[in-house]
């Protein structure tokens, strides 16, 4: 008769082992997929600089902050000057911006290919309306936005890991840099 006792008690207390040991087993699962993760994002920063920088060489781009020169911020975020610009209304966080935009890939292979174009959006300016910092573009146009100044146009070239990253969209593979000649036509 102390058997099915037994068996009873032993398993409660498997039950509640593997309750209490659930989470933090669950929890190491999680720690692999951020580290598998971050490695991914390392991996691409190396790649993403390298098709980068091609990029710049065969445009003959070169670093600084004048006309045709580049800057590439802590992020990896390149920023080329396309067009002179006195202009000192500053692009800030929360301010509506109507931004003109073609984007293009920048792998040799198919840099001549535009994936979008604000002038086929069907909005009156040709422009795309968005609300700067707010998350409805990618993250290096959010960054990018920051340093430009109404009336500014420059060539955002954007690693994939601040554009779309390994799920890609619509026609943009997974892991693609890609290069947006962007002109800020209206901050408010």
């Amino acid at each position: 008769m102390k058997t099915p006792f037994t068996r009873s008690l032993l398993f409660r207390v498997l039950a509640a082992l593997l309750i209490l040991t659930a989470p933090v087993l669950s929890g190491c699962q999680d720690d692999d997929n951020g580290k598998d993760a971050e490695n991914r994002v390392a991996e691409y920063k190396v790649i993403d600089d390298e098709l980068i920088q091609g990029y710049l060489t065969r445009r003959g781009y070169g670093p600084g902050t004048g006309l045709n020169q580049y800057e590439r911020t802590e992020s990896g975020l390149y920023l080329v000057k396309l067009k002179e610009n006195s202009d000192t209304t500053r692009v800030r966080k929360g301010n509506q911006a109507e931004i003109k935009y073609v984007g293009r890939f920048l792998r040799a292979t198919n840099e001549t290919t535009t994936f979008d174009n604000s002038t086929e959006k069907g909005i009156p300016c040709g422009c795309l309306p968005l609300t700067v910092g707010a998350g409805q573009v990618i993250r290096g146009w959010d960054e990018g936005l920051l340093l430009m100044k109404k009336n500014d146009r420059k060539m955002l070239l954007v690693p994939s890991y601040l554009a779309y990253g390994p799920a890609g969209s619509g026609g943009i593979p997974p892991d693609e840099p890609l290069a947006f000649d962007m002109e800020v036509l209206d901050v408010r």
